[in-house]
């Protein structure tokens, strides 16, 4: 993000969200609940998930990728385990739904494993391990099985595009501050950075993309003439890529547009009391936050803490979206014959 990037408030970017997918199709609740979600991730500075997201929605619906009436609904899976089926709709409600039931029978019987499958893009799934950490729960959701349709990664050694980008959250009670939560793609960086530069009209960080022959770049063009993202910290993040790109696959079989989801939760409760797991988990985030800061750096941060910050400043300054991809927004909006006043409402 720019410094002189329009801004504008959470309210108008969800006004304007909800619109936009009611004219998209979608059922009231599922409008409702993906557009917050989108302008919760704008908040939280995780632009790349963001509401530019809803022009990629928009044509992937009109592609058939996915069916954005679709509605999520909890079955059983072959062996008979607790599985959402999204309906091949939005994701996002489908993600939610597997946490809370996650959540729910975690409580009751002290772990719990919930998967997920024919789904959309599920935003961003720190929301959702936030979500269970709040509830005093430890969270691991993990993605695969999307090799088909989105190649994005290239293995480690290798110089063409062969794995999606498999994320990961890890969502964990903390202390005084709200819960430790870790997000991130098991490549450099996630692919919705590349569309998000690309709608931006600017360059890639050094160290996240390779062009077609191999080489690095840093011109967004060349991911989608046939480059390739690089793993997380090279065997590492091509490591973690594989294990979850086979639960997801060998699991639950090849996707949709999406990828299929396992979600892990563990009731904490079961182990300590809440409050002296507080004590002794602020004990240690208290001796992270104090650590000098070395060279460059303003301070020490804890995972999680800085979206809740980014949170609450921008609800009182306004959200950026580069001018790029407002304009982008307004073309898909008028596509769907909305009205895109919302985007005007600068704040100065």
């Amino acid at each position: 993000m720019a410094e002189t990037d329009p801004k504008l408030s959470a309210e108008s970017l969800t006004i304007f969200g909800a619109r936009f997918l009611t004219a998209m199709g979608c059922s009231p609740k599922v409008v409702t609940e993906v557009a917050e979600h989108l302008v919760e991730a704008d908040l939280a500075g995780v632009y790349s998930h963001g509401i530019f997201r809803l022009t990629q929605y928009a044509e992937n619906a009109r592609d058939g990728i996915f069916i954005p009436m679709g509605e999520a609904v909890l079955t059983e899976a072959e062996g008979g385990g607790p599985l959402v089926d999204g309906g091949n709709g939005f994701g996002i409600p489908a993600l939610r739904l597997a946490t809370d039931t996650a959540i729910e029978t975690a409580q009751a019987r002290g772990t719990a494993c919930v998967g997920v499958m024919n789904v959309g893009h599920t935003g961003r799934i720190g929301a959702f391990a936030e979500r269970t950490a709040n509830e005093g729960c430890l969270a691991i959701i993990l993605g695969g099985g999307s090799r088909e349709q989105w190649r994005q990664v290239a293995p480690y050694g290798g110089a063409q595009a062969v794995l999606p980008t498999n994320p990961y959250a890890f969502g964990i009670p903390g202390g005084e501050h709200g819960p430790v939560v870790l997000d991130f793609a098991t490549a450099a960086g996630a692919g919705g950075k590349i569309y998000a530069a690309r709608s931006a009209g600017r360059a890639l960080p050094e160290g996240l993309c390779i062009d077609v022959n191999g080489a690095p770049t840093t011109d967004p063009e060349d991911y989608f003439a046939g480059g390739a993202l690089l793993p997380m910290a090279g065997p590492k993040g091509y490591g973690m890529a594989v294990v979850a790109e086979l639960l997801g696959e060998a699991i639950f079989g090849q996707t949709m547009d999406g990828m299929n989801w396992i979600c892990v939760c563990i009731d904490l409760g079961r182990f300590r009391d809440a409050s002296a797991y507080r004590k002794a988990a602020e004990d240690c985030l208290v001796e992270l936050r104090t650590c000098p800061p070395a060279p460059g750096f303003d301070r020490v941060e804890v995972p999680g803490e800085r979206e809740r910050r980014l949170r609450a400043e921008r609800l009182r300054t306004g959200i950026p979206i580069p001018s790029d991809s407002l304009a982008e927004l307004k073309a898909s909006a008028k596509l769907l014959g909305v009205d895109s006043f919302e985007l005007d409402r600068i704040i100065t």
